[in-house]
Parts: C-alpha cells; structure tokens; sequence
C-alpha cells in the first residue's frame, strides 16, 4: 500500500498521516443514524469480504435497513483485497448496474 501511495501521491512522506487518518475514520462510529438509513431510496449495493473489519452482521443490518439493499460478501477477502477481487467483482457490479429502475 505504502508503495502505492508513494507513486501517485503528490506528498509521498504523508502516507503514515494517511494511515492515521483511515485507522481513526475505521474506528469511529458510522455518522449515519438507522433513521438516515432507511431514508436512502437508491438502489444499494452494500459489497464486503468475508474477512473484512466491517462484520458481517453489521453489513447485514445496513441491509435489513436500506429499503432497497443487497448485500455481497466476497469469500477469502479483506476489506482492502476488495478492489483486487475483480473477477468477482466486476459481474456482482455489472448486473447490479445494468437493472432497470
């Protein structure tokens, strides 16, 4: 990640800031309420990995709340294996873009 990070970014020695930053926004609680949830109208796709630090249990009830979401959990992933999990990915994404409203 640090490598990646040092190749695009414009302050390459800000990376452990970033780092801080993610791991204090991972921990925080989520600034929606359940209300701001089931107020979401938009079609949602709600895509974690089965070992991720999102829980499962949490990503199932933003299902339970969001009047018209699905929930994917990626088998053998991380929360930061996602992006990398293309083949998997890329259909979930494809069919869930290509519905009709």
């Amino acid at each position: 990640m640090a490598d990646a990070y040092t190749a695009v970014a414009p302050h390459p020695e800000r990376f452990q800031d970033l780092v801080a930053k993610c791991t204090a926004a991972a921990h925080a609680p989520l600034p929606w309420s359940p209300d701001d949830l089931r107020g979401l109208r938009a079609a949602t796709l709600l895509v974690i990995g089965d070992t991720d630090f999102v829980r499962i249990e949490h990503a199932a009830e933003m299902q339970r709340l969001i009047p018209r979401a699905e929930l994917a959990v990626l088998p053998a992933t991380t929360h930061m294996a996602l992006m990398r999990r293309t083949s998997l990915l890329v259909p979930l994404l494809t069919e869930f873009l290509g519905r009709p409203e």
